[in-house]
């Protein structure tokens, strides 16, 4: 109850400061000031500084605007404080506006603030017109710009336009714009009121009935995925949105991949780099296999990333707050020892290889010295524990092969027996629609042209007169175009259909394509 009235008073506070604290610091002098663009807005005022000969400028206190609005005596006696914030007011909603070309869209959705940005695009509030529903509208900026970009927006496309589950953001509506690098494909999603990164660290301590709410909302949400070979490759405190009513949502799918031996592709370098690169921001959750660069990985991914989540939870902090690639890997090796020999042969860097032959050099911990080597939280004695321990410790397994898969992370003694875990979470009998796996099987195999030509397909031009009409039957027309190919797969897909559950108990690994 109080972590439910603290996210409400979260959001009302940001509603209240995000009204009075419209402060901008102030611009620094020389190129980055003529730059500005306050510069274009704001009129300047000299002043003249006591140590020097020559005028500055100073945009902290900018003269009155002459607009034809300023004979009103109301406006001519307002403080210059106030008229500095409303002219800031009308630079950040012009930037947002700017940012959120929605061309007809706007009709439908008005943009209200931003509330975010990653590696693939940014994120605003907005309104839907017509309801008055708050949304969150993601664009992802050039997303036909390269075979990359193409293929990971399509990936997330093909994900959450079919998934129907309590704990995986739903797509309300999706559209495109025409950008100067392409196309810009704009995702309408539920709005929630706080990221689990929020919680963890505006909370003085949660308690360990939360910690466990919140960990089996992620693992319900990740078995729905995991069971059409799925794996969201991006997990994160930050990419988990939680409501007022402590509900937790897996969001943002720009990494989710379809791991499935009809997948499997040729090494694609570009794609191989752009993945490094992305995940340094996320290099905490990394899972050993990616930061070794192993050839083959698969959704054990996510499971070492449920470890790290787990652990920030009670610890307060990251578990392996690396800075850097090498920095972790030490991190790693210093508390879990050499890898077996077998992953090391497969290691292609041979920078990571020396690393890991002098892995004898790192002081190594044990893992209770590891847990308790700092007073972090005082959630600490939850790894007093003992099935707490074993639970976090099988999922931070080394080897893939040998960590919790989703279904034995479920059924764990720590969170199958916990007098207060919640056991509507443990009977989840939903299915991922088999349609979504053989979809995101096909976006593999399709060339930069082809990619376009789809993601033209699954989002509708903002300027189609449809988009007006409120019923959206164009968006509705994107899953019958599923459904079709659902329909006329063959016998030799709906014979895959009826093995699914064979397939599930295979471990479906990826040469990496990133």
């Amino acid at each position: 109850m109080f972590l439910i009235n603290y996210i409400k008073s979260f959001t009302s506070r940001k509603s209240k400061e995000e009204e009075e604290e419209n402060v901008m610091a102030p611009p620094q002098e020389g190129p980055t000031l003529r730059n500005s663009p306050l510069n274009r807005y704001s009129p300047p005022t000299k002043y003249y500084d006591t140590n020097s000969n020559y005028t500055q400028i100073s945009l902290m206190k900018p003269e009155p605007l002459e607009l034809p609005s300023s004979k009103n005596p109301a406006f001519i006696n307002m403080p210059k404080q106030a008229g500095f914030n409303r002219v800031l007011d009308g630079l950040k909603k012009r930037q947002l506006l700017h940012d959120f070309r929605l061309e007809r869209a706007a009709d439908v959705y008005n943009p209200i603030q931003n509330i975010g940005s990653g590696a693939f695009g940014i994120v605003c509030e907005a309104e839907e017109t017509s309801s008055r529903t708050r949304v969150a509208i993601k664009k992802i900026a050039h997303a036909s710009a390269t075979p990359t970009l193409a293929r990971r927006t399509l990936r997330e496309i093909r994900v959450l336009r079919h998934i129907k589950h309590n704990n995986i953001v739903r797509l309300r509506d999706i559209f495109r714009t025409n950008g100067p690098l392409g196309i810009d494909v704009f995702l309408v999603m539920d709005l929630m009121s706080i990221n689990l990164h929020q919680v963890i660290y505006s909370w003085e301590c949660l308690k360990e009935e939360d910690i466990l709410s919140f960990l089996m909302q992620l693992l319900n949400g990740l078995q729905y995925l995991h069971k059409a070979s799925i794996a969201h490759r991006d997990l994160k405190p930050s990419n988990l949105l939680v409501d007022e009513n402590l509900n937790l949502q897996i969001a943002d799918f720009g990494m989710a991949k379809c791991y499935h031996k009809e997948a499997l592709r040729a090494d694609d370098p570009d794609e191989h780099c752009f993945y490094m690169t992305q995940h340094v921001a996320t290099l905490p959750y990394r899972a050993p296999e990616l930061l070794y660069v192993l050839p083959e990985h698969s959704t054990a991914v996510d499971m070492w990333a449920v470890g790290c989540i787990f652990g920030e939870m009670v610890l307060k902090s990251e578990v392996f707050p690396g800075r850097n690639v090498q920095n972790q890997i030490r991190m790693l090796l210093a508390v879990f020892g050499r890898p077996p020999q077998h992953i090391i042969n497969e290691v292609r860097c041979d920078r990571t290889r020396k690393l890991i032959e002098d892995a004898d050099n790192f002081v190594e911990l044990t893992w209770e010295e590891f847990l308790f080597n700092k007073n972090r939280s005082e959630n600490q004695n939850i790894f007093e524990n003992c099935e707490a321990v074993s639970f976090i410790r099988q999922l931070f397994e080394v080897d893939a092969n040998d960590r919790l898969t989703i279904d034995e992370a479920l059924n764990h003694p720590y969170i199958k027996n916990h007098p207060k875990a919640e056991k509507s979470y443990l009977n989840n009998t939903s299915t991922c629609p088999f349609y979504i796996k053989h979809s995101m099987i096909q976006v593999e195999k399709l060339n930069h042209a082809k990619l376009i030509e789809e993601l033209q397909k699954d989002a509708p031009s903002a300027t189609h007169q449809e988009l007006h009409s409120g019923t959206r039957k164009w968006f509705e027309g994107a899953f019958l175009r599923e459904s079709d190919i659902y329909k006329n797969c063959g016998e030799g897909f709906q014979e895959d259909e009826s093995n699914l559950e064979e397939y599930q108990l295979q471990i479906s690994v990826c040469t990496s394509e990133d």
